[in-house]
């Protein structure tokens, strides 16, 4: 037991300075990349969220957004340095929930948004708790609690997934394998929707042909896809160190890559996300350099 309670140990990972200063910059980007050039609801018909309390409609005015924007892209540049998070990471985070808060208050519930601004808003809580030790932690936060920060990345980002899995489980009664045959006709309705939304007709094996093999071959269809419910499942594991993150984010980077190509749905920035705090590229990057140079290296001689 003690050895299982090791091995899946939740694990605050001494990331280097630079590591964080890349997943920062990258996650800057990320949420740039969120923000829209412009605001297209000018009502909240139908409030979801904070949307029940606050009327975000006021974004839509296309000046005022824009200066809000500007603010946010200068707020970002900041935070890649790590000066003022509390401020430069704030600021983006709440301008990119209420952004999503409007456009989650049209009707229908989008998936896009939600896990970046979860893991925007986790990261500043993580410094705004730290506020109460002293202006340099508002200012210039000590590298412990950008480590913490990104922890709480990784938190929010393994349990969205397993959060996920869960929802499959509970709303198909247990049943979600059983009915992952089912499949087949949503495939058929999703290629529906983009048809109408651009009129080109689908093309290809996977838009024609698929559906009607998933419902022959239903049993295949469940081997199929079951590993993906069971990564999200486990997808806390990746808390337990950089090796088992870098598998557990592989692996989901995979699922959602074959989603894509199979039911033509897209979640690019849950993907970023994963590349970002869990495959961390760069750190791996560097340790197979440092490894292949240190195996090549001839052996340093004694001195005489």
């Amino acid at each position: 037991m003690n050895r299982l309670q090791r091995w899946l140990g939740e694990t605050v990972v001494a990331h280097r300075g630079w590591e964080m200063v890349l997943m920062r910059l990258l996650f800057a980007w990320l949420v740039w990349r969120l923000l829209p050039v412009e605001v297209v609801y000018v009502a909240q018909p139908v409030p979801n969220g904070w949307g029940h309390w606050i009327d975000f409609t006021f974004l839509a005015d296309a000046e005022r957004w824009r200066l809000l924007r500007l603010g946010a892209g200068i707020a970002l540049l900041i935070y890649v340095s790590g000066a003022v998070p509390v401020l430069s990471l704030g600021w983006p985070a709440l301008l990119l929930t209420a952004f999503g808060t409007l456009e989650n208050s049209q009707g229908a519930i989008g998936h896009h948004l939600q896990l970046a601004s979860m893991v925007a808003l986790a990261q500043w809580i993580v410094y705004l708790t730290k506020v109460r030790e002293g202006l340099r932690e508002v200012f210039w936060p000590r590298l412990a609690h950008h480590q913490l920060a990104v922890h709480w990345a990784k938190l929010v980002i393994v349990a969205g997934y397993v959060t996920s899995a869960c929802v499959k489980l509970i709303a198909s009664g247990g049943l979600w394998l059983v009915q992952l045959p089912d499949i087949s006709l949503q495939l058929i309705k999703t290629h529906a929707n983009v048809y109408y939304d651009t009129l080109r007709p689908a093309e290809g094996w996977v838009a024609t042909r698929l559906p009607y093999f998933i419902s022959e071959h239903p049993n295949l269809t469940r081997l199929f896809f079951a590993p993906g419910l069971v990564l999200e499942l486990i997808a806390f594991v990746a808390l337990a160190g950089r090796g088992k993150a870098l598998l557990l984010g592989g692996g989901l980077l995979a699922m959602h890559w074959l989603v894509r190509a199979v039911m033509n749905l897209s979640f690019s920035s849950h993907e970023w996300l994963l590349i970002i705090f869990l495959l961390n590229v760069p750190y791996w990057t560097w340790r197979s350099g440092a490894l292949i140079k240190s195996k090549f290296s001839p052996p340093k001689r004694s001195g005489a």
